[in-house]
């Protein structure tokens, strides 16, 4: 017991630090929205980190700890969209996607991980990290709490404590059982124990004590993660990374590769060269029977978007599976993938401009413009991956772990909700077509676009109409941890 309390000994200040962290919890997030109390968590979370780190570990700004203080802009950006805007969406994607590049973040500075970050094997190592050792560590604040009792109470009197709270450890649950009996067999003892916790605990009271377990329970999450990560695991004690024997790399033969491609790609090429004679070249007057142009461009958009992720999956295989033992087969192989990957991207800007079609005759909503950005981040990945067909001294996991961080960060800062207006209202300047009720639906982010109609009389009413409830919504007075700017700028122009 000496040992283990000397083992866990200078870790109170993190103690008091995460039970500050989780008072300060409460405080920005109970009973309120999500505002600009988000950053601000954030903000504490990273003290409490940097204080206790420099503490036990040595934080460097070293070239193999660059990308892990550079998730330092994600993680800020992805916090301070609770603060600009308002799409529900996000928030809910953000509310766990923070998190999670924190753990990796804190794990790499750290050190505590003993694969790549690109790896599949550090994703099992965060899992372990967080579901494991943290649930595992947030019984040593109560060692500590022990300890600190032991060592200033009377041996006698420690004893004698000890032993109490073993006997209501154990009655306690007894108790419930043997009350629970007595209630059924007489209704009126059954009554007056009923009675008892409403007259003892007021809503007030019984809301208090659930505030303190919700302060209790952060503060044991925060404190088991920080000594997850910095304090001793003899696990993991040897973090350096070591160089493994590398294991045998499974490669098909080339013959093997070049037939699949071969196939594949003949079908591609004719399918690329009928899609660049009807999408592109005008071709509208050719079109099969009873099949109008829209209905043309509407067709086959799922199937597309299917097979590009097919043949992503296809490229990604080949590239590692081939074999460059045999110097002619492989050139051979990196030029039907260069051909499978130009035909594929004639497919995405065929879905591409199918989708575009499609939202002329029918009008802009979220997962048609979803739909858009995830075709676009396709193509990048493609391109990525031609490159990386000629170019074999990167790896191509590191570079889409960094551009799918980095896409999804512009996403959120693109204000998805105000494009989708701004499409609608100009497909409505050019069409007179607009679906008034889905446009006042969108979030508060829309709400300076969609007021550009207000001098319509064709439309003015309606809008006036649905965003009246917004209208009263946003007079309610929920606190400052609440206020983001997208709501005090939606109120200016709905005031």
């Amino acid at each position: 017991m000496a040992e283990m309390a000397q083992r866990h000994s200078g870790f109170h200040w993190m103690l008091i630090g995460s039970v500050a962290m989780g008072v300060i919890a409460d405080y920005l997030f109970y009973g309120k929205e999500f505002g600009i109390s988000y950053p601000l968590f954030v903000i504490g979370l990273y003290l409490l980190f940097i204080w206790q780190a420099r503490e036990r570990i040595q934080l460097t700004f070293s070239r193999d700890q660059a990308f892990a203080w550079s998730l330092t802009v994600p993680i800020f950006l992805l916090a301070l969209t609770f603060f600009l805007y308002d799409n529900a969406f996000f928030q809910w994607i953000n509310f766990m996607m923070v998190p999670f590049l924190l753990v990796a973040q804190t794990m790499l500075l750290a050190k505590r991980h003993q694969k790549s970050w690109f790896s599949f094997g550090f994703f099992g190592e965060m899992i372990e990290t967080v579901l494991i050792y943290t649930v595992k560590y947030t019984s040593i604040p109560f060692v500590l709490l022990r300890e600190w009792v032991k060592n200033r109470v009377d041996r006698t009197k420690y004893g004698v404590a000890m032993k109490v709270l073993a006997g209501l450890g154990i009655s306690v649950p007894l108790l419930v059982v043997v009350l629970s009996l007595l209630s059924q067999a007489d209704g009126v003892f059954g009554h007056f124990l009923a009675e008892i916790p409403r007259r003892v605990f007021d809503w007030g009271s019984a809301e208090a004590i659930f505030r303190l377990f919700l302060i209790g329970f952060a503060a044991l999450l925060t404190f088991g993660y920080l000594y997850a990560i910095l304090g001793p695991r003899l696990q993991t004690a040897a973090l350096p990374l070591q160089d493994q024997p590398e294991e045998k790399k499974i490669a098909w033969d080339g013959i093997i590769l070049v037939t699949i491609l071969t196939i594949i790609n003949v079908v591609y090429v004719a399918f690329t060269v009928i899609q660049i004679s009807y999408l592109f070249g005008g071709a509208e007057a050719v079109l099969p029977d009873n099949m109008t142009y829209a209905e043309y461009a509407k067709k086959g958009f799922n199937e597309l978007v299917t097979v590009t992720i097919i043949n992503f999956i296809l490229l990604v295989s080949f590239m590692h599976l081939v074999s460059r033992a045999q110097r002619v087969i492989y050139k051979i192989v990196q030029a039907l993938l260069s051909l499978l990957t130009v035909c594929t991207s004639f497919m995405l800007v065929s879905a591409y401009y199918r989708l575009s079609l499609y939202e002329e005759a029918y009008g802009y909503t979220h997962t048609r413009l979803l739909a858009h950005a995830f075709m676009i981040f396709l193509f990048i990945l493609f391109v990525i991956a031609f490159l990386k067909i000629w170019r074999n001294n990167f790896s191509l996991l590191k570079v889409y772990g960094v551009a799918g961080i980095a896409a999804y960060v512009l996403l959120n800062y693109i204000n998805v909700d105000a494009v989708i207006a701004k499409k609608n209202i100009q497909r409505y300047e050019e069409t007179g077509r607009i679906d008034v009720a889905y446009l006042t639906s969108l979030s508060l982010d829309a709400i300076p676009v969609i007021m550009t109609l207000k001098e319509d009389p064709a439309v003015a009413d309606k809008i006036k109409y649905l965003l009246q409830e917004r209208a009263e919504e946003l007079k309610e007075d929920r606190g400052w941890q609440s206020f983001h700017l997208a709501k005090h700028v939606a109120k200016s122009y709905l005031e």
